[in-house]
């Protein structure tokens, strides 16, 4: 009997060896990306041919001697017409109705994850998801401790009853930027509640980036303490292990090509402040050379405000600026606000749409070229001592204004002592002139420095401005 299995299973393993195979991201309905060079991989048997065919365009590649084989078909422009990808060995595949467009990672943890049919206005938005120009991947909550090359999932049609389930932000983002652009979009969701930025990296990710010595060496310990272990023994929530979701849930991806990533992270490392800045230079690296996209865009939401912890109110905004740091670093990254967009008491904010929207405005204007400046959020440059009081200007200010046209809001002045206390603040010509009755020298100002304010300054469009605290860097 246990001669008889082990023959059996390995005819299987010999004819698993005999088939040629794509990587997971290939099936029916995907979206393949424009305008650069279409990667498509598997593995098959060792010396084996394989030709890959999409519309008049074929090219072959020999399976390597451990079965791995890449071609690469010329880029292609849009096109909202399905045709069929073949992928020919020893036997053959064919994945029916694939588009050519642009492709978003959506990624993140929980406020990413949480589906469209949970968000104020659900019913409505569901009702008119029917668009065969978007299409969706979803990649199942798994983890790994080491790179893996499977995953169970299918690209499927974006109607009401896919979409459900589906990121809600990344859906509504992917939905203004199809209806603005009038090409197709696919949607990748790799995101799991409460996961580390640490389990969405790699292992190699923290080497050589200032100011992460110490996380780089924290990070060896734990994956050296978790390869000790038997899976029952390590914690529950995987989702916080250094690098398991990275292995699990974005390599088996790479490096398929894609147009940019939407990143709504942070709410499990909020309390690290500057350091969560560099690891998102880490994370960034890792991520642009696994796509093969060393210009991938990435765009950061600031996490919403919430009262995480009631006595160390300005944890959230230190952590505002390490993001705000890493996207005014990097020439391809960018960022929105979301002050108007918390619940103090919920970490999870039911109405998704205007921090969607917003996210879409930033990822049309620079991206795409569609849309103004008044997508960027006004952002301090300096504050220059005048008369006893502080004039403050701004980066792409654009019609500073209060939204509800009150006096301006959540502002504090100190002196050399370093004592805040309230101020006022007037707009003159897209500055703030701030001044206190009990500030007679002011020399430092923080506008909404706690962690649930909601300061009332904006732009033209509505955008808030960046909260800041003159003494904490943010470029």
């Amino acid at each position: 009997m246990k001669s008889s299995w082990m023959l059996a299973a390995l005819a299987g393993a010999a004819f698993s060896l005999g088939a040629v195979e794509t990587a997971p991201i290939f099936s029916d309905y995907m979206v393949l990306q424009r305008d650069t060079p279409i990667r498509v991989w598997g593995t098959g048997r060792p010396g084996e041919a394989v030709k890959v065919t999409f519309r008049e365009t074929s090219l072959s590649a020999t399976a390597d001697r451990n079965g791995d084989w890449k071609v690469e078909l010329p880029a292609a422009p849009a096109s909202a017409e399905g045709a069929v990808l073949t992928v020919a060995g020893d036997n053959t595949l064919q994945f029916k109705d694939v588009l050519v467009g642009d492709i978003w990672l959506c990624v993140g943890q929980s406020n990413m994850q949480w589906g469209l049919k949970g968000i104020t206005g659900a019913a409505e938005i569901v009702k008119a998801a029917e668009n065969p120009e978007i299409r969706l991947y979803q990649v199942p909550c798994v983890w790994s401790r080491t790179p893996s090359r499977t995953l169970n999932a299918k690209w499927k049609l974006c109607t009401p009853e896919t979409v459900g389930g589906f990121t809600a932000v990344g859906y509504l983002v992917g939905r203004d930027i199809q209806q603005a652009i009038k090409v197709p979009v696919g949607l990748i969701n790799i995101s799991w509640g409460g996961c580390r930025i640490e389990a969405m990296s790699a292992r190699e990710s923290f080497a050589g980036i200032p100011g992460l010595e110490e996380t780089a060496a924290t990070v060896e310990k734990q994956i050296a303490d978790m390869n000790s272990k038997q899976d029952s023994e390590l914690r529950k929530d995987k989702q916080r292990l250094p690098t398991v979701l990275y292995n699990a849930m974005v390599h088996p991806l790479t490096p398929f090509a894609v147009k940019g990533m939407l990143w709504y992270q942070g709410e499990d490392n909020h309390y690290e402040g500057a350091v969560y800045g560099d690891k998102l230079k880490a994370l960034a690296r890792t991520w642009r050379n696994a796509f093969a996209n060393p210009t991938l865009p990435i765009y950061i939401v600031q996490l919403p405000p919430f009262n995480y912890h009631k006595t160390e109110v300005t944890r959230l905004p230190n952590f505002w600026a390490a993001q705000q740091r890493f996207a005014e670093g990097d020439r391809y990254a960018g960022f929105i606000t979301a002050t108007d967009c918390g619940v103090a008491d919920d970490i999870h904010p039911r109405d998704k749409v205007p921090l969607a929207r917003r996210l879409a405005n930033l990822v049309l204007y620079l991206s795409y070229g569609i849309g103004d400046d008044t997508a960027l959020v006004p952002q301090f440059y300096r504050a220059t001592p005048q008369n006893g009081k502080l004039v403050v200007e701004f980066l792409h200010a654009n019609g500073l204004r209060t939204r509800d046209g009150k006096p301006v809001s959540h502002l504090m002045l100190a002196e050399e002592d370093g004592v805040f206390h309230p101020a006022e603040g007037v707009i003159e010509n897209d500055r703030l002139i701030v001044s206190s009755d009990k500030v007679a020298n002011p020399v430092r100002l923080r506008f909404g420095w706690h962690n649930v304010a909601n300061p009332n300054l904006v732009n033209s469009a509505g955008v808030p401005a960046a909260p800041f605290d003159t003494a904490v860097p943010v470029r």
